[in-house]
C-alpha cells in the first residue's frame, strides 16, 4: 500500500511539473497572437475581398469576431510546436442577405476546424492541416 502511494506521489509530482513547463512555453508561444486584432484574408485558397475582411481577436483560449454575417466564439488549445486545435461554437444563426458572406462563413468554419498549426509570416497568421494553408489573417 505505501509503495502505491508512493508511485502515486511520485506521477503526481511529474505531472505537475511538466503540466508548468508547457503552460511556461506555450504562453511564449502565443503572446504574439494576444496582442493584436487580425483580419481574414483568404479561407482555403480563396482571396477574400476588402468589403468582407472581418476582425477577429484572440484571447488566452479564445478566438472571437464576425464571421460576416454573424458572431463567432472559437475555444483553442495552443500545443507545442505552434500545434492548435479550434472547436467554435454554433455561431449565432442570422439569414445572411449577401451569398458571398454566407458561403465564406461556411468555408472558413470548416477550415477552422481542420487547422491543427499556425505561424506568423510577416505580419500574416497560417493557420494550416500540417500540408495545406486553409486561412490567413493579417493584422488589423
Amino acid at each position: 500500500m505505501r509503495s502505491l502511494l508512493f508511485l502515486a506521489t511520485i506521477l503526481a509530482s511529474v505531472f505537475t511539473f511538466n503540466f508548468c513547463n508547457n503552460t511556461k512555453h506555450l504562453t511564449s508561444q502565443t503572446e504574439a497572437l494576444f496582442r493584436n486584432k487580425w483580419a481574414l484574408m483568404e479561407v482555403q485558397g480563396q482571396h477574400v475581398p476588402d468589403s468582407l475582411r472581418y476582425g477577429f481577436e484572440f484571447s488566452p483560449g479564445n478566438l472571437s469576431g464576425s464571421t460576416g454575417c454573424n458572431r463567432l466564439s472559437a475555444g483553442f488549445v495552443a500545443g507545442k510546436n505552434q500545434t492548435v486545435r479550434f472547436t467554435p461554437e454554433t455561431p449565432t444563426k442570422k439569414d445572411c442577405a449577401n451569398e458571398n458572406a454566407a458561403n465564406l462563413e461556411t468555408m472558413f468554419l470548416d477550415a477552422l476546424t481542420k487547422s491543427t498549426h499556425w505561424s506568423l509570416k510577416g505580419g500574416e497568421l497560417w493557420l494550416d492541416d500540417g500540408a495545406t494553408t486553409l486561412i490567413k489573417l493579417r493584422l488589423l
